[in-house]
């Protein structure tokens, strides 16, 4: 969880490991205990030690849209010795290394990433991950938006869309284990949800904040083609999505503080966003009122607000929906959820 103002984080650039699938990690052990690893660690024959998913991953990893800049740690972690490793690093290497010499990639060891870093960015940047096409004959795809406000993770599937995962990040919010001992041999981390389509999901119910109209006066998912992820000023994400429910496009801009939608066409009056999770799951709204949503989770209170559309809860089955503003919902998700 970054820091939201340069004096109270560390001066040391953090960079997470590994290189997650981004389509199918988040997902991975929904309606079991453990949640699964797919990443471009070498042993994992479902990801880094696949040759198919190694090259779809750095397609990707070079094509998909980036905004400040994007990367991925090659290596392993653990003591896995060479013989589980060999394949997935034969793999990968050479894959780098042309890369590399087509000048695609920039190959540097972390402390010059480091160093990089510093000298570039003050705070931490608005950066995105995006899949524009899945592997195999598969349509899935994904963009992950992170700021140091936010992070959103926007997921194709089916032609439909939703938003998987909204969390809030907050520097005041302390580990709970800062200053208490942990008696487990497992330790969590949280950021604060809004979005929380891995924990707040079974296997049989998939949790996500769905986009819907009503059409012929039924309530029906949206259904559209591919989306265009571009960033044609800085620090800004731009998605327009083609629909085929009716004529129109959806339009996404996300900023580091904030996510604006409207639709652009002749589509439907009636159009909007709806929460729905797995009935059993341990939510943290508190009240939605029409312009906020207030929330307590880990015993740290925060809201979202609306600057455009207004929330509501339309039936059991929903536990919130968001509808636009003369066609338009701004999610204001850095703010309220900070202390002064």
């Amino acid at each position: 969880m970054p820091a939201q103002y340069e004096k109270n984080q560390i001066p040391v650039p953090i960079f997470r490991m590994l290189g997650s699938d981004p389509v199918r990690q988040y997902d991975a052990g929904l309606g079991s205990n453990r949640q699964g690893v797919i990443t471009l660690e070498p042993v994992y024959k479902d990801g880094g030690g696949d040759d198919a998913w190694v090259k779809w991953y750095f397609k990707q990893f070079v094509e998909g849209e980036p905004m400040a800049y994007a990367y991925v740690q090659a290596g392993q972690e653990n003591s896995f010795t060479w013989d589980a490793m060999a394949k997935g690093f034969e793999i990968q290497m050479p894959l780098i290394a042309q890369l590399r010499d087509e000048k695609k990639i920039q190959v540097e060891t972390l402390a010059e990433s480091g160093l990089w870093f510093k000298e570039n960015d003050a705070v931490t940047p608005a950066t995105s991950a995006t899949v524009n096409e899945d592997l195999e004959e598969s349509d899935l795809k994904t963009v992950w938006f992170n700021s140091r406000f936010y992070r959103a993770n926007l997921y194709w599937e089916k032609g439909t869309f939703r938003f998987r995962d909204i969390h809030l990040f907050n520097e005041n919010v302390a580990s709970r284990y800062l200053d208490k001992v942990t008696t487990s041999n497992e330790c969590v981390f949280f950021t604060l949800p809004f979005v929380d389509g891995h924990r707040w999901s079974t296997a049989g119910q998939i949790a996500g904040l769905r986009l819907k109209a009503v059409i012929n006066g039924k309530t029906v998912l949206v259904e559209g083609g591919d989306p265009v992820v571009t960033s044609m000023k800085p620090g800004i994400l731009n998605i327009s999505w083609p629909l085929k429910s009716f004529k129109g496009t959806f339009v996404m801009d996300l900023d580091e503080k904030q996510i604006k939608m409207k639709l652009d066409g002749t589509g439907p009056q009636e159009w909007f966003l709806e929460l729905t999770t797995d009935a059993g799951a341990a939510l943290p709204f508190q009240q939605i009122g029409s312009s906020q949503i207030d929330c307590t989770f880990e015993g740290v209170n925060y809201g979202v607000t609306a600057s455009k559309g207004a929330f509501s809860i339309p039936s059991e089955k929903v536990v919130f929906r968001i509808t636009p503003q003369k066609n338009t919902i701004v999610l204001n998700l850095a703010g309220e959820h900070i202390p002064k």
